[in-house]
């Protein structure tokens, strides 16, 4: 590398022109007076002792007192190890001060959204999902898919499953009281896949590899509330309300309380059972943002393609209770247990 590069990235970890000039200048001499840094550089002599002793104080040089006084380069793998080190310190504080920023102008992180490359890497998230769900898992895809997820489905017997594929017929495997199967209605679902978990994590990609071999096959995986609750709202109105449900949810079989995170679901189960329901309420008020939990019963439900919402006896009182990101019901919900 040439003297000129160096002093160019010297000067990008903040050092001066002139500060970059003496350090390598001392490198080169070795333990040196001020004069012979002067001479040997061109640094005016005027300047040379500022020069010296801010390096001493950026930790690039050592001043070995005596007389005359003699300055002495840090090695430069010390030197540029501990900037390294305070760089990324320093890029770890940003990162959590960007965050909070961000926090606390819009009340949720960041979003996160990243490529994912190979068909092998796809099917790990996609079971990933289906691991770490606590409440649901919505899934969209060719029967040809859902078949690398059987052991990961048929090991959740504790959260729900919304499915919907190319069914010739419900297999054996898929038939678990907690399991709400629906044959696409056609060209639809050949249009994307997606696997849903909670409002935690979402998984999408396009068709299927000839090959599942392939490394150039990419997917699309989300982790952002906003984000996951629009794919929540096409995965309903787009996919499951223009398919055929073959197997729906045995309720009565599901060990109560349960809970759901996402209001369309929680009226597809309700349209099996029907209201009134008691349960209960997790969310927020929508006037005062105020966090509450409220106890009650669930008494009817509205559900259009712009429109889900659940009508909740509370106290005497009927509230509208919305999904997430509502805005004209009483309240957004963000969980829903049902207690019986």
């Amino acid at each position: 590398m040439r003297e000129d590069e160096i002093i160019d990235k010297l000067q990008k970890l903040g050092l001066t022109k002139y500060e970059s000039v003496a350090y390598i200048t001392l490198l080169k001499l070795g333990p040196s007076k001020a004069t012979d840094v002067t001479k040997e550089s061109g640094i005016p002599h005027t300047r040379v002792y500022d020069v010296l002793s801010s390096l001493h104080r950026k930790g690039f040089v050592d001043v070995m007192q005596g007389s005359p006084r003699l300055y002495k380069p840090v090695n430069p793998e010390v030197v540029l190890e501990k900037i390294k080190e305070d760089f990324i310190e320093d890029i770890e504080k940003l990162k959590g001060a960007f965050l909070d920023l961000y926090r606390e102008a819009h009340g949720e992180d960041l979003p996160e959204i990243w490529t994912i490359q190979g068909f092998d890497n796809t099917v790990e998230r996609a079971e990933y999902v289906i691991r770490t769900a606590k409440h649901e898992v919505l899934i969209n895809t060719p029967f040809e898919f859902l078949t690398l997820l059987k052991s990961e489905i048929r090991a959740r017997k504790d959260i729900l499953f919304v499915i919907i594929s190319n069914f010739d017929e419900a297999p054996d495997w898929l038939r678990g009281s907690n399991v709400i199967l629906s044959r696409s209605g056609g060209a639809p679902w050949l249009m994307a896949s997606w696997i849903i978990g909670d409002i935690d994590y979402a998984l999408f990609f396009g068709a299927l590899p000839k090959d599942r071999r392939r490394e150039k096959f990419y997917s699309f995986w989300a982790k952002s509330p906003k984000i996951i609750q629009n794919y929540m709202h096409w995965f309903y109105t787009i996919y499951f309300d223009n398919s055929e449900v073959i197997k729906p949810l045995d309720y009565e079989k599901l060990p109560k309380p349960f809970s759901l995170v996402n209001i369309r679901t929680l009226i597809t189960a309700l349209k099996r059972v029907g209201t009134p329901r008691r349960a209960e309420v997790v969310g927020k008020m929508i006037d005062s943002k105020e966090p509450v939990t409220l106890s009650g019963t669930i008494v009817d439900y509205e559900y259009t393609p712009l429109t889900a919402n659940i009508t909740f006896r509370y106290n005497g009182r009927k509230l509208k209770v919305g999904g997430i990101g509502s805005y004209f019901e009483d309240v957004e919900g963000e969980k829903f247990i049902l207690l019986e």
